[in-house]
């Protein structure tokens, strides 16, 4: 018996490609210890906002989408959320309320390195603001499927380093007090 895939049903199996998930976020010691060093009081987080309200994935070359789950702003707050609960320092019900909008989200998987893009401004009611700028690296590679999975491997640690860079800022601590 000899099988064949029609033209049509065979560029569809070639041009579907695959999608890279990120893995669930992984609190960092290192930012527990940081925000445990501000001494704030707990605080309560309202859903991130997004330029690109719900985008969940970004076309990585012509392999197929980095995708994360709900979508990029949702989970960067929980990431947030995360490390507040670990470093002892969130209560859903304070009157005190960090809001935060992610301004820009994008990576490059270039074939010797790549890089996640971030910009999150952090807020709270009675209008102080600082908005942060966080860049983070990781080897790349000629080969798109290897790439784009680094790249997909790469967001949790992007993350942390991005919340490593908002709690680390001077202002978090005067817009978290």
């Amino acid at each position: 018996m000899k099988f064949s895939l029609s033209p049509a049903l065979l560029s569809a199996v070639i041009l579907s490609g695959c999608a890279y998930n990120v893995s669930p976020y992984g609190a960092s010691v290192k930012n527990v210890e940081s925000i445990r060093s501000l001494d704030i009081k707990p605080v309560a987080v309202e859903p991130f906002q997004s330029s690109k309200p719900g985008q969940s994935s970004i076309t990585c070359r012509a392999a197929g989408p980095v995708t994360v789950s709900p979508s990029f702003e949702s989970y960067i707050e929980k990431a947030l959320i995360d490390e507040l609960k670990l470093a002892g320092a969130y209560d859903p019900s304070s009157k005190l309320i960090l809001r935060g909008k992610l301004e820009e989200i994008d990576f490059s998987s270039g074939m010797t390195d790549g890089k996640w893009l971030f910009t999150v401004t952090i807020s709270n009611a009675r209008n102080e603001s600082f908005t942060t700028k966080s860049i983070f690296g990781f080897s790349g590679s000629f080969v798109a499927d290897k790439a784009c999975q680094e790249t997909a491997q790469a967001f949790g640690p992007a993350v942390q380093k991005l919340v490593e860079d908002i709690v680390r800022d001077p202002k978090f601590k005067q817009v978290a007090n």
